[in-house]
């Protein structure tokens, strides 16, 4: 079965909103606290969805864990609802959701998920170019060998096949700082051979090393080939958001909503994008939650995409922030901005620097009108 890599936390959060935006979902994220997010998305039709996210990867999702979550998105009558985490689910889990109708994910299914759809460059968006995990392999023969044998394998060249997979592999070590490289795990000998791993996996090499006496050379060893998935395409730019906080508790809240163009018109002036670029022109309703004044500034604000972050286009004679980035307690304003990505980015993130500022929770609102205020 093939199995996602661990990503960090806040990653695998991201990671799953991208997999909801490219299948057409505007989404929100939002912390819950105790180590817990929400993924809120709606898709143009009105079919809303909830996904519960658990991202520890030491974590049994207990069915206490998620009982209240789930009369909460019965209640709220959410069409798709899922749960998500890096750890396990217990078995009482399983049985609840199925009669929900809840949808569970884990690293084994979001793996399954990522082969079928060839989504691995989504995946890379969050790692170091890890997408499933590689399992330890330690080689061996769990049973005496008959003389006869023992003499052909022990008259296989061994060093060569080690020095030929260390070549075929020379871009990529396959270890880690535990277990050391491919070459290093492979035998050298055939008291190696019949040391310390599973059965099945010793008969397995036993086999290959023949197969390569058989055919006399390692050169027998073919190219090893990487296979990637296609690049999943769409019109525009998936745009997702990640909140700071969640609403119960963000010193602002700001309702959003966002489109791609190549142009933005703002009263008499037009703005191109550059060749090869778009604009992520992103509207937001801002109000302030308590009985202070709120700071929430154009350049606290960045756009993730492909693992790039990309500050606010500056627009010439022109801001879509005309307050200063300052808000006024028991009011709400309307403010835009304006980022410039590759023309082929396809998701990215509106985010809020770690800057230390107020904090911000982001709402979805496709009612939301994107286009700039030509006042501001």
């Amino acid at each position: 079965m093939t199995r996602l890599v661990e990503l960090e936390s806040t990653k695998f959060v991201r990671f799953l909103s991208d997999l909801w935006t490219q299948r057409n979902w505007q989404t929100n994220v939002q912390p819950r606290g105790e180590g817990r997010y929400l993924v809120q998305g709606q898709r143009g039709d009105g079919t809303k969805g909830l996904m519960l996210v658990l991202p520890a990867a030491e974590a049994t999702v207990e069915k206490d864990h998620v009982r209240g979550f789930v009369a909460h998105a019965k209640k709220r009558q959410i069409d798709v609802v899922a749960i998500a985490t890096q750890g396990e689910f217990a078995d009482e889990v399983r049985g609840f959701t199925t009669k929900h109708d809840v949808t569970l994910l884990d690293l084994d299914t979001l793996g399954e998920t990522v082969e079928d759809e060839g989504l691995e460059e989504t995946v890379k968006q969050y790692t170091d170019g890890d997408v499933y995990e590689t399992a330890e392999v330690e080689f061996g023969i769990p049973f005496d060998v008959p003389e006869p044998l023992e003499n052909a394998i022990s008259a296989l060249p061994l060093d060569g096949v080690r020095e030929r997979l260390e070549s075929l592999t020379s871009g990529d070590d396959g270890g880690d700082d535990d277990g050391g490289s491919l070459r290093d795990r492979l035998p050298s000998s055939l008291d190696d051979l019949k040391s310390g791993s599973p059965p099945s996996v010793r008969v397995v090499v036993v086999a290959v090393l023949l197969l390569v006496l058989a055919l006399g050379s390692v050169a027998a060893l073919g190219p090893m080939v990487d296979g990637l998935g296609g690049p999943v395409g769409q019109s525009g730019v998936g745009v997702s958001a990640l909140s700071s906080a969640p609403p119960s508790s963000a010193e602002l809240v700001a309702q959003w909503n966002a489109k791609t163009t190549e142009s933005v018109a703002v009263g008499n002036e037009s703005y191109t994008a550059p060749d090869g670029k778009q604009f992520v022109l992103v509207a937001l309703n801002v109000s302030v939650t308590g009985s202070s004044p709120g700071s929430f500034s154009q350049t606290d604000l960045v756009f993730e995409s492909d693992g790039v972050r990309y500050g606010h286009q500056p627009l010439s004679n022109t801001t879509g922030f005309a307050n200063g980035g300052l808000f006024a307690p028991n009011e709400s304003e309307t403010v835009w901005t304006v980022f410039t990505v590759p023309s082929n980015a396809s998701t990215g993130t509106v985010l809020v620097r770690d800057a230390g500022g107020d904090t911000v929770a982001f709402v979805h609102d496709e009612s939301l009108p994107v286009e700039p205020d030509e006042t501001d």
